[in-house]
């Protein structure tokens, strides 16, 4: 798959791929959503963060980095992605994060 640099440009294109895999897009899916962490402490705040906002957190610990896996269950359409990613990358990089994207379930 193509690398798109463009956030809204990528998140459009997962929209139109699970379309053409005959998603239907008023049908709730998984999402997971990638948090990179510099610290601990950060993660583990963003994962409690989320949390309390309804997500199911994971955070995975490597070297210097801590992963955290927000996942939920959603009805995508562009606005939601668009506010979750904007919602999901300030929470990161207001812990010195960075946001990485998602990616949703097929069925």
């Amino acid at each position: 798959m193509e690398l798109v640099q463009d956030p809204a440009a990528a998140d459009a294109r997962v929209l139109e791929h699970l379309q053409n895999l005959g998603c239907d897009p008023r049908q709730a899916r998984g999402v997971r959503h990638f948090i990179y962490l510099p610290t601990s402490d950060g993660a583990t705040t963003v994962a409690s963060t989320l949390e309390r906002e309804g997500w199911d957190t994971v955070v995975h610990a490597d070297a210097d980095t801590w992963l955290v896996v927000a996942g939920c269950l959603r009805v995508l359409d562009e606005p939601l992605v668009r506010e979750t990613r904007a919602r999901l990358a300030s929470l990161a990089s207001a812990h010195g994060g960075s946001y990485d994207g998602w990616e949703a379930e097929r069925s």
